[in-house]
């Protein structure tokens, strides 16, 4: 969450988020002089070299035994890990209700309603600074390092609770600062010295006690399911095994057991009943009746980091109706704007004209007042900052040499510190810091239109809002395809129904990854056989980021401040050129990519080092001009239309059909990129030229004959009589412009594999394919990466470790200069488990941006 730290004023801070219920009234036993007494104590914490433990037992002393947050206890917990955590981390305490406040020592992240971290008094460890000259997300690695510690805490409360937002309280010696974190970025309080200043700190803990669960960040939409409830005893019946379940493989089924449950969706749905995870009843507004509800447990996919959509995916049961059914239900702060469809909407326009091949929607509802409100705080900073500015130019409009206006504009508290060693610089979280990088310079153009970039004054916060999504399809992961046949199948089906969004609907799915393409078992009718059999179809799904091809663009009003795709499988055009709009031949290019992905991962080849491999060709990336580009071997792959290896073993080979179809394939993107190519350098030639005349004049011959060359004794005539290649990129033949403008349409590759599926005799040679070609996971996320990563701000994960998503990637890199870092040494990501598809993953893959959340299970 680098730069997303928003400051304000405690005054503004306590009554825009914790304004006082009517009637409360706080006890007059706690005025400023008892107050004083009370926290006296840690005047002298400093002088007394107090440490962590200290300060935390002093405080946790103080306000429990005065009741300072009624109806609240506060709980320690800097030594022990909840038994059930695989991450084994330990914040230092937090408030709970009276009634749930623990005894072990240790976190209980569930049912935590204000998070409490304790340090040291050192100016070292405060997350912050105050310094309005200065980067609030101070760039001092000890400070980052302590607002990465927290970015991690509040990650998790979010990941075990559902929450719009969070309160954390941060106490550094004798001082304290309040920050309140959504999906958008943090809201910070100065630094207030509490020994000094009781009653301000007094206050926030005051209003923590009185004001409601809501206003505390919890979601009034979520209902906690008690063990007694019959919610809780319907969810336990319903994961039980059922003989009549069907297996996922291709079979003949009777007319009974076409209604029956899959056994992967029963089996994924008892998995989420994990005994140390709260379950919940979800409800989705609805505009034509009462809201639908539904019961879920442990999410399937959570996609890791704060800021951004924060998808979860569920199996959920579906409590309408009398049939209680198994669905997949999708929980994320999908971007806010103008013009920008929820993809609910996308989906029921889809449905309408009975789109093959993508989710059947359910339900779906923005959730009533649960937006982020990170970005409001910004905008009026922003407006005040203009103000002052505008209030400071001299009355003769001469340029004011005033000095930058209050962090916060409102006054300040008192106690509030403005010292600090950081500079102006990107900060990065635990989340973002994998990597020492140049801060970003002005972000490119990401909308794909000619509007310029926004200015200063834009808020640079994403804005969201909370957003659930059911769907009728609970789908599997694209790696259990069975084997190359199959695989080329599901990427058939996808490719369908990317063909008939586009020429049904005008819709563009503009995020092409192997996390949106999934496996779905559905019974259908066979009309060769005349059964119904169990097909194993492709289902394109996570349409959250399509887009109206026929729209024009978008007013800078309703702009989407970052776009969005996954780095692994976006086009070269579309990763090195960040204003490109996205067209059908990036998005039939993410299909080869996503093709050739899966096949050298999971079928046989000739490729030795699969691992380093797919490295090179998918995770790699190049620095350009202070711009990230796309990794060496896929731009050479596209421009040679060869599928190296090795300079030993030559081009990859898999002994199928698939050799064709890539070969096949891979010709006509290379033909593409040649007309572009051509394209680009028509263009460039004319802007030279444009440029030339406005150029200062060359000298003359005699100035050039006045350099220092001298003849030498003997010349050598023929040195040049040799055929020199041309260094001018020629014009493409018609062949070529042919092959690339196949690329324009899907008929071409949707014609090409449904030869090769069926063996069809205009394809050339017979299709054999194997029947037992799919291997093993060779890049799984035990392989260590042998090329150095890139830090993960690179994508808003977002996406997640199993995705990664680039939202405008050059925008994360600085402009410090030219500099050029070749492919082969870095590499998209920052951990062995950052795949597409490791484990449960989400349905758009990271940035760029985290996970979407597909259905599958």
């Amino acid at each position: 969450m680098a730069n997303r730290a928003v400051p304000l004023s405690n005054t503004e801070f306590y009554d825009r988020f914790l304004p006082v219920p009517p009637g409360a009234q706080k006890p007059t036993k706690h005025d400023r002089g008892t107050l004083c007494r009370m926290f006296s104590v840690f005047k002298d914490a400093k002088r007394r070299a107090w440490q962590e433990d200290k300060v935390a037992d002093k405080f946790t002393e103080i306000v429990n035994t005065h009741d300072l947050a009624p109806g609240m206890k506060f709980a320690l917990s800097q030594h022990r890990y909840d038994p059930d955590d695989e991450t084994k981390r330990k914040v230092d305490g937090a408030f709970f209700k009276s009634d749930m406040a623990p005894t072990d020592g240790r976190p209980h992240w569930a049912d935590q309603l204000v998070t409490v971290e304790f340090k040291t008094d050192n100016t070292n460890y405060d997350p912050y600074d105050d310094n309005p000259k200065k980067a609030m997300d101070s760039e001092n690695k000890e400070r980052k390092k302590v607002r990465g510690q927290i970015i991690s805490y509040v990650e998790l409360v979010f990941k075990k609770q559902h929450r719009t937002h969070l309160f954390l309280l941060v106490v550094i010696g004798k001082s304290f600062r309040v920050t309140r974190w959504d999906r958008s970025g943090t809201v910070v309080t100065p630094l207030v010295d509490y020994a000094a200043h009781p009653e301000v700190l007094y206050e926030f803990l005051w209003r923590v006690g009185v004001v409601s669960p809501e206003t505390l960040g919890l979601d009034p939409t979520a209902t906690p399911v008690r063990p007694d409830s019959p919610e809780y005893l319907l969810m336990d019946k319903m994961a039980e095994r059922v003989e009549s379940d069907l297996p996922a493989e291709f079979r003949t089924v009777t007319e009974a057991e076409s209604g029956n449950v899959f056994e992967y969706v029963r089996t994924a749905f008892r998995e989420s009943l994990d005994e140390d995870w709260p379950r919940w009843k979800l409800a989705i507004p609805q505009e034509d009746g009462p809201a639908r509800e539904f019961l879920v447990g442990k999410p399937h996919f959570c996609a890791k980091g704060m800021a951004g959509r924060g998808t979860r995916g569920y199996v959920a049961i579906d409590l309408s109706g009398e049939t209680r059914k198994f669905v997949w239900l999708k929980d994320a702060w999908r971007t806010y704007y103008d013009l920008v469809e929820s993809e609910g909407t996308v989906l029921q326009l889809l449905n309408r004209h009975k789109v093959v091949n993508v989710p059947t929607f359910v339900c779906h509802s923005d959730l009533p007042g649960q937006s982020t409100r990170t970005p409001e705080i910004w905008d009026l900073n922003n407006e005040r900052r203009k103000s002052a500015q505008a209030s400071a130019q001299p009355a003769a409009n001469v340029p004011s040499t005033s000095t930058v206006p209050p962090r916060c504009a409102s006054a300040q508290t008192p106690g509030a510190s403005s010292s600090s060693s950081s500079s102006l610089k990107r900060a990065r979280s635990d989340e973002e810091e994998r990597l020492d990088m140049p801060p970003p310079p002005p972000p490119p153009n990401r909308a794909g239109t000619t509007e310029v970039e926004p200015s200063q004054d834009e808020c640079p916060l994403r804005r969201h809002i909370h957003y659930r999504l059911v769907v009728k399809e609970v789908g599997r992961p694209l790696h259990t395809f069975i084997n190359g046949h199959h695989l080329v199948s599901v990427v058939y089906n996808c490719i369908q129904a990317h063909q008939e969004a586009v020429e049904k609907t005008n819709t563009l799915h503009r995020d092409i990854s192997g996390g949106n393409i999934l496996i779905y078992p559905c019974v259908v009718y066979d009309k060769v056989s005349k059964r119904k059999t169990i097909a194993l179809r492709g289902l394109l799904t996570d349409w959250e980021l399509s887009k109206d091809i026929t729209r024009g663009p978008r007013p800078r009003a309703a702009r989407l401040p970052e776009r969005t795709g996954t780095w692994q499988f976006m086009s070269v055009f579309l990763i090195n050129e960040p204003t490109k709009a996205v067209e059908v031949p990036d998005e039939l290019e993410a299909f080869f990519h996503v093709l050739l992905y899966y096949s050298v991962r999971y079928l046989r080849s000739n490729c030795r080092d699969v691992p380093l491999y797919m490295e090179h060709y998918f995770e790699a990336y190049a620095i350009e001009e202070g711009r990230y580009r796309c990794g060496r071997t896929k731009t050479i792959t596209m421009k040679t239309g060869q599928l190296y290896i090795s300079l030993n073993n030559g081009e990859l080979q898999f002994d199928s059909p698939i050799d064709r179809i890539l070969q096949v394939w891979l010709g006509w993107l290379k033909a593409r990129y040649e007309v572009r190519t051509y394209e680009q350098h028509v263009g460039l030639k004319a802007l030279r030229s444009l440029r030339s005349e406005q150029a200062i004049e060359p000298p003359s011959h005699s100035a050039q004959a006045n350099t220092m060359v001298d003849e030498p004794s003997e010349l050598e005539d023929d040195v040049f009589s040799g055929k020199l290649k041309s260094l001018t990129p020629q014009p493409p033949s018609p062949v070529t412009i042919s092959d690339a403008k196949r690329l324009f349409q899907h008929k071409p590759v949707i014609s090409m594999l449904y030869m090769c599926l069926l063996d069809d005799s205009r394809a050339g040679l017979p299709c054999d394919w194997p029947t037992n070609d799919k291997v093993p996971d060779q890049y799984p996320a035990t392989v260590k990466k042998r090329l150095q990563t890139a830090p993960t701000d690179l994508f808003e994960c977002g996406p997640s470790s199993k995705r990664r998503k680039v939202e405008s990637v050059a925008a994360t890199i600085s402009a410090r200069g030219s500099m050029l870092v070749q492919s082969s040494v870095r590499t998209i990501g920052s951990s062995t488990g950052s795949r597409p598809d490791s484990g449960y993953a989400s349905g758009s893959s990271p940035v760029v941006e985290e996970g979407s959340g597909t259905q599958y299970a």
